[in-house]
């Protein structure tokens, strides 16, 4: 009888606790792989401008895809609210490196290759983080813990461009990606801390 009760009340325990939603994860890992992908692919010119933006933008494009997801299965008003605002910044972002991209003309590539490796280990530690990441019960806890590392990542890149580049339109883009993705991070992390870590 007590072998039973026991039993009885491991399988409640285990049908109550709420479990991944895979689908969301899926397509977050998707897009995650997809973006490592295509960045991977960049052009490398050994023009620090022209390289910083071929980078971000399948960078950019990676956040627009993930905000898109967590728009159709996230629940929280806030959440949400802060995904729209990924999804527009990001897709202005990628308007003006694409502009500056088509009025930049031919690479003008620098000696060196201390901006590639910059680069590259940016991105690495991204992946890294990103792969180790823990899903959830909860989508939208588990897009603003994926966006914080995310938006890092492109601070990150931004202050490397900012060491290497010469261009003022890049140098200013760069500038703004910090200042907003900085804001965003603050904005992510208090939901994620006001909201709690679910199951």
């Amino acid at each position: 009888m007590i072998t039973a009760l026991i039993v009885f009340s491991g399988c409640t325990d285990e049908d109550t606790t709420p479990s991944i939603n895979e689908d969301f994860m899926n397509e977050m890992e998707a897009v995650r792989m997809k973006m490592m992908e295509d960045m991977n692919a960049a052009p490398m010119t050994m023009d620090p401008d022209v390289d910083f933006a071929e980078v971000m933008l399948p960078h950019h494009q990676g956040a627009v895809d993930m905000a898109s997801i967590v728009l159709e299965y996230g629940e929280h008003e806030n959440l949400l609210m802060l995904a729209q605002q990924t999804l527009e910044g990001n897709e202005a972002s990628m308007a003006r490196l694409n502009d500056f991209l088509e009025a930049h003309g031919a690479p003008v590539p620098q000696d060196g290759t201390g901006f590639m490796e910059e680069i590259d280990m940016a991105m690495r530690k991204m992946d890294e983080v990103m792969k180790a990441m823990h899903y959830t019960s909860d989508p939208d806890y588990d897009f603003a813990e994926m966006m914080i590392h995310h938006h890092q990542s492109a601070i990150d890149m931004a202050k490397i461009d900012l060491d290497y580049g010469v261009d003022e339109n890049t140098r200013m883009e760069a500038q703004m990606i910090i200042d907003d993705q900085e804001a965003e991070i603050i904005e992510l992390a208090q939901f994620r801390n006001g909201h709690g870590q679910p199951e």
